[in-house]
């Protein structure tokens, strides 16, 4: 056997045995809670007649040692329509999986559907449930950039409406016991 094959032979099991750690590195996230401030655009169903406009949101979630995380959401829009001012507060709880880690860039791809109650001008407390997903790009262990698509369907007076929001993830908790061991 030649000296080339024996390092090729040893730099390919290194190379194998480094991306398999990372793999599994990359399929638990950090366990912790975590806060998640937001700004998106709201765009309501046009027949609400309550206009689109910007949206904020906070959520406050517990991200499990596996790909689930659950997640509490307050959101608020002041959208106007015909020089009618509309605030639209959504409170929700989603649920949150995430799909495997693009390990090279960093992206974890993830679902989202929850269920909530949404609040029109104070008129009406409507019941919705909503889905969708996005990507989250780490920064660091902690903190992470996170984009968000989510189609809201209002089930009392049957709206449609879609959200789009970005944010920036903050993860409270202790390091993996996996990866440190």
């Amino acid at each position: 056997m030649s000296t080339s094959f024996k390092k090729r032979t040893l730099f390919s099991g290194v190379l194998i045995a480094s991306s398999l750690a990372t793999m599994a590195y990359a399929d638990t996230p950090k366990q912790g809670f975590t806060v998640t401030p937001s700004i998106g655009y709201y765009n309501t169903d046009g027949d609400r007649q309550a206009g689109n406009d910007t949206s904020y949101s906070i959520g406050v979630g517990y991200q499990t040692n596996s790909p689930l995380a659950v997640e509490a959401v307050y959101l608020h829009s002041d959208a106007n329509k015909n020089g009618r001012d509309n605030d639209l507060d959504q409170y929700r709880v989603d649920g949150l999986y995430s799909l495997p880690e693009f390990t090279t860039v960093n992206l974890t791809p993830y679902l989202a559907a929850g269920v909530g109650m949404e609040d029109v001008d104070g008129d009406s407390n409507n019941f919705l449930v909503n889905a969708g997903g996005g990507v989250k790009y780490a920064l660091n262990k902690d903190v992470s950039l996170r984009a968000d698509f989510r189609l809201v369907k209002d089930v009392e007076d049957n709206y449609l409406d879609n959200v789009t929001s970005v944010g920036v993830q903050y993860t409270f908790g202790e390091p993996n016991q996996q990866a440190s061991n």
